[in-house]
């Protein structure tokens, strides 16, 4: 690290690299991510306001209770006609009929209880429950896939910083293997037993060294800040535990379970139920409303009943002086919007319909995808197992080339060429490794369990 600070001559970078390096294990990882991320938060939220609503539409069985007490100063003037309300934004217009107005006010007061209960909705209630009800089960299917897919891209981004990592220790090895190769170049071009461009070429090869080091550390740093985003922390520091992924490989197995209980397709079903429930609900709000109404008011008024007297004395106006009930029960239906209505039912059947559709959609792609893991699997295990082969022969052929270059056998581009085969040897192993894991993480991501990968980790 401190060579990085050295050649990078950036005192920021430098100061967060010098920072204590903070070991994080896969397991922590995803569980600060699933507890920090806000998007996470995010859809948990919208889970908890589903359940509300849901709540919400119990208490339409309730019935509306509703106790009103006004008072008033005005005058008390009419004629004999009819009127209709304009949605309440108007005082009433009942008053006294005579041959001249009267425009001295009087007080007045109104109280009033009255208890609405809608007793026979013909199921439009219910059908409104069922609609929340299928939506809280879509928010629940929503909140866990979203939890899902962050988790495979945790695991994803933790396997990417991992092999960055590995990355830096091998161009860390690289560059001291170049260092050391120069020094000893460098003594026998001093003693006169090589050439002085050998001394030149062995300081390109550690220059070149230097630049893979440089590139590896900018990748790992880059990784390490996309993890801790994804944790919803996001800082330099993080250092991803190998947990034994490059010393095994993880057991792969042949039956995997079915697709068909991957969370992105639960929340495609429960679209498609609550869009369902929802166009029931719609075509029963054409159904009547079967009211039972009880009502308790009083009134009083500065103008006496019996006398037509004015009396601007506020206790006049404000003492009851009659009092009524009602006990009645009433129909409501309004019949036009039956076509309209239909229109919307259809409209939602056929949104019903698209997802059906998205579904399949989906089902396929996952399908394919499964397909297309246990075929990775497969290769990249192949590959995982040939690669240590290959770095056995690259060191064997770098330690020949070495030691024939010592001997005044072998010229430096040999040696050069050896130190490539064996940094990409070494480079090609890590990878392979990797992919091994990666493609047991896409086989995870397309059957929709996250336990297929983790008890592979968890069991080293």
């Amino acid at each position: 690290m401190l060579a990085l600070c050295f050649l990078a001559k950036n005192i920021a970078l430098c100061q967060q690299i010098k920072e204590e390096p903070q070991k994080i294990n896969l397991s922590e990882a995803i569980e600060l991510s699933v507890r920090n991320y806000p998007f996470i938060k995010a859809k948990k939220a919208e889970k908890t306001q589903s359940e509300f609503i849901l709540k919400a539409a119990k208490t339409e069985f309730l019935p509306d209770v509703i106790v009103q007490d006004q008072y008033q100063l005005a005058t008390n003037n009419s004629l004999i006609g009819a009127s209709f309300p304009n949605e309440g934004s108007f005082p009433a217009v009942s008053g006294g009929i005579r041959k001249e107005n009267i425009y001295q006010p009087v007080w007045g007061s109104f109280a009033s209880l009255q208890v609405n209960w809608r007793a026979f909705t013909f199921g439009k209630v219910e059908a409104n429950i069922d609609v929340a009800q299928k939506a809280v089960i879509r928010q629940q299917y929503d909140y866990e896939n979203e939890v899902f897919q962050h988790q495979i891209r945790v695991v994803d981004a933790y396997l990417s910083l991992l092999i960055f990592q590995k990355a830096v220790h091998i161009q860390e090895v690289n560059l001291q293997r170049a260092i050391t190769f120069r020094e000893v170049t460098n003594a026998k071009v001093t003693s006169g037993l090589r050439a002085g461009i050998d001394s030149s070429f062995a300081s390109a090869e550690v220059s070149k060294a230097k630049l893979l080091l440089l590139q590896s550390q900018q990748n790992e740093q880059t990784q390490r800040i996309r993890l801790g985003e994804l944790m919803g922390t996001p800082r330099v520091n993080i250092v991803a535990d190998s947990m034994q992924f490059y010393q095994k490989l993880p057991v792969i197995i042949r039956d995997y379970a079915a697709i068909d209980q991957n969370p992105i397709l639960k929340v495609f079903n429960s679209q498609i139920d609550f869009i369902r429930a929802r166009s029931t609900a719609i075509k029963k709000s054409y159904y009547p409303n079967i009211t039972v109404n009880a009502s308790l008011w009083g009134r009083s008024s500065g103008v006496n009943n019996f006398t037509g007297e004015y009396s601007s004395n506020l206790l006049d106006g404000l003492a009851y002086q009659v009092g009524n009930y009602m006990l009645g029960i009433g129909i409501r239906w309004n019949l036009t919007p039956i076509y309209r209505i239909r229109h919307e039912v259809s409209a939602e059947l056929q949104r019903a319909e698209q997802f059906q559709h998205l579904f399949h959609e989906q089902e396929l792609r996952l399908a394919s995808q499964s397909q297309n893991a246990s075929i990775q699997i497969e290769l990249a295990l192949q590959q995982a197992l040939e690669a240590p082969i290959q770095i056995t022969a690259a060191r064997g052929a770098f330690q020949q080339a070495t030691a024939r270059y010592n001997s005044g056998l072998a010229t430096l581009p040999e040696v050069s060429q050896a130190f490539l085969l064996l940094n990409r040897a070494e480079v090609d192993q890590s990878i392979a490794n990797n992919n091994v894991w990666r493609a047991l993480l896409l086989k995870a991501a397309s059957v929709g369990s996250l336990s297929i990968f983790l008890n592979q980790v968890e069991s080293k």
